[in-house]
């Protein structure tokens, strides 16, 4: 982890953070500052009990939650559960998300980019309204 992120890490959380599955189809881990995911463990344990669908988001989400510390070269291990999950192997690539951090195997994260840029591609293609609105 470059060393501003891991500074700032240490500053917001000193250096705690949680590690799981991301819950859509995508084959990613979420990393959160601990701070962070406390918020969204509490909005997700929130959820109603009875929808299918809530209920499998909290299987995921904070079934696979699982508490880790940034060691001292700003390095998070990752057990072999969440490795084999989101098929990592020697390089993967972290991606900042504004509250979160996802990780992903770095050939994985290569073709998804492909995919993504050729489904932007085709002419008229019509953008939601919410990004609309949106300057960048």
């Amino acid at each position: 982890m470059p060393s501003r992120f891991r500074d700032v890490l240490l500053e917001r959380c000193g250096g705690r953070l949680v590690l799981t599955v991301n819950n859509t189809r995508e084959r990613c881990l979420w990393l959160y500052p601990l701070d962070e995911w406390e918020t969204v463990e509490r909005k997700v344990a929130e959820l109603p009990s009875f929808d299918p669908t809530a209920q499998e988001l909290k299987r995921f989400l904070i079934g696979y939650a699982t508490d880790c510390e940034l060691d001292s070269a700003g390095r998070v291990r990752v057990s072999p559960l969440l490795r084999e999950f989101a098929g990592l192997g020697k390089r993967v690539v972290l991606i900042g998300q504004r509250n979160k951090f996802e990780i992903w195997d770095e050939l994985l994260w290569n073709k998804r980019c492909e995919e993504w840029l050729q489904q932007m591609a085709p002419e008229g293609r019509q953008l939601p309204i919410e990004l609309e609105s949106i300057s960048l």
